[in-house]
């Protein structure tokens, strides 16, 4: 074992977490906070030792609710599942007139907790029409070891830079965040328009996507699309091969390794749900679309919170599966999926599938998950660096709702730009001048110059000499 932390504490509310704040930065105590534990990019590691704050057990109340605000105001440390069951249930325990929703669903959701969605600028599988963890808050109160930060939590202001803004992203390295207040969302399932279409071929798929969140019909709140490979791993997984759909669709030209899945639905008011799925259904009918009806969209909802976990029954094998996702243009989408994929592809059996998950008017998310054999921990992460060279190189963000942790810091200051870099470091500095909150490279933000790396495997394969 390793990155473990001295000691684990489990705060029962706001006061006692900031009295171990003030403790830690008074006694230079390296301090992290667990949450959900969910990261994928080594977030919550003690890598210096100290004391770990576990918000699990004591730290889940929900403060209040406000049916006239449509807010929520929690404990960071409750789970999205207990958040969205009191929701869902408010007339019970709120005495509410209507059922709510948060929105949010990353794919983590089962194991997550609040605090984790805003500390990492988190995104759920339903943002593209309720927007990413950074539109649902309305307001913060963090324990930093220079005082207490509140932010206003109002729907809007012009007083100054967004406070709110500043905090999300800093991932537990300014101070530990204690209370939320979240929008909440009128809930109505019943009125939910599952749909699929499988296209021809990625740039027909592509261009149908971006003219449908271009249409301003509104936007699907679901709306995934899967590139080729991607697309033939789904349709056996959904069990669509083989069936009367599968015979279609090959009856009709459309071929393996060249069409694409999209599958979602609308949801929100019946008739802008029933208008916006009819929008939808045309474009994608103009662009080459065949419907597919709604049954791989059940098949993918059926297990949308489960399928990661298969990965580490596969570790005990050598199979290592990983994920690295990344926010593009419409524009540039093409280069880095191109370019990403060249690379990966490089490596003899290895599996490279590619999706777009979170959609918006000027671009997209790419999502890539690698399925290989690996021989040991170096050959896996020499081919991980060179997949984060390749995202960079192509001009896409180092990061769009993972977070960074500690996993992509060494390439934050070539991402984003070394001045900016310094005013991230400058905010560090003013609410932890002693580096007591998850220190260890969090953000690249305690981390030495000369461990920053440059692109390397930028434009090589895997098999290039230098491996």
């Amino acid at each position: 074992m390793e990155n473990l932390p001295d000691a684990v504490v489990y705060p029962g509310s706001k006061e006692e977490i900031e009295r171990i704040v003030a403790f830690c930065h008074e006694n230079s105590v390296p301090l992290y906070v667990y949450g959900g534990g969910s990261s994928v990019t080594r977030g919550v590691e003690a890598v210096c030792g100290g004391i770990t704050l576990d918000l699990r057990r004591r730290f889940t109340k929900v403060i209040s609710f406000n049916e006239t605000d449509q807010t929520i105001t929690v404990e960071s440390g409750i789970s999205g599942p207990d958040l969205e069951d009191a929701l869902n249930r408010a007339p019970e325990r709120f005495g509410a007139q209507r059922r709510y929703t948060c929105g949010h669903f990353p794919q983590s959701f089962e194991y997550s907790a609040v605090g984790g969605w805003v500390v990492t600028r988190g995104a759920g599988q339903n943002s593209t029409y309720y927007g990413n963890i950074k539109d649902i808050v309305l307001g913060q109160e963090y324990a930093t070891p220079t005082g207490l930060v509140k932010t206003y939590g109002l729907p809007a202001h012009a007083v100054g830079p967004d406070l709110d803004e500043i905090m999300m992203g800093s991932e537990g390295a300014f101070g530990v965040l204690t209370h939320v207040t979240l929008r909440v969302f009128r809930y109505m399932p019943k009125n939910r328009r599952k749909f699929s279409y499988i296209f021809p071929s990625w740039e027909a798929a592509r261009n149908a996507a971006r003219e449908i969140m271009q249409s301003e019909a509104g936007h699907p709140s679901v709306f995934r699309l899967s590139d080729p490979e991607e697309t033939d791993v789904m349709l056996k997984l959904y069990c669509v091969e083989g069936t009367p759909l599968g015979f279609v669709m090959s009856k009709l030209g459309y071929k393996r390794m060249q069409r694409c899945l999209l599958l979602g639905w609308t949801e929100g008011q019946r008739g802008f749900a029933r208008n916006l799925r009819r929008v939808l259904g045309k474009i994608a009918r103009q662009h080459k679309g065949f419907p597919l009806t709604g049954y791989p969209t059940k098949k993918w909802e059926h297990g949308r919170f489960r399928d990661p976990y298969l990965r580490e029954a596969l570790q005990d094998y050598g199979i290592i599966i990983d994920t690295m996702e990344c926010g593009v243009r419409w524009d540039n989408m093409e280069a880095v999926h191109a370019g990403v994929r060249a690379f990966a592809k490089s490596r003899p059996r290895t599996i490279c599938m590619t999706h777009l998950s979170h959609a918006y008017p000027q671009g997209a998310n790419l999502y890539f998950i690698f399925i290989g054999r690996f021989e040991s921990k170096e050959e896996f992460l020499e081919y991980q660096y060179g997949i984060f060279d390749n995202i960079q190189k192509y001009g896409a963000s180092m990061s769009h709702h993972h977070g960074v942790g500690k996993l992509t810091s060494p390439w934050v200051k070539d991402s984003i730009g070394e001045n900016q870099l310094e005013v991230f470091r400058a905010l560090k500095h003013h609410f932890d001048p002693r580096n007591v909150m998850n220190p260890g490279g969090t953000v690249a933000l305690d981390l030495p110059d000369e461990q920053t790396r440059r692109p390397r495997f930028a434009g090589r394969t895997w098999d290039d000499p230098a491996y």
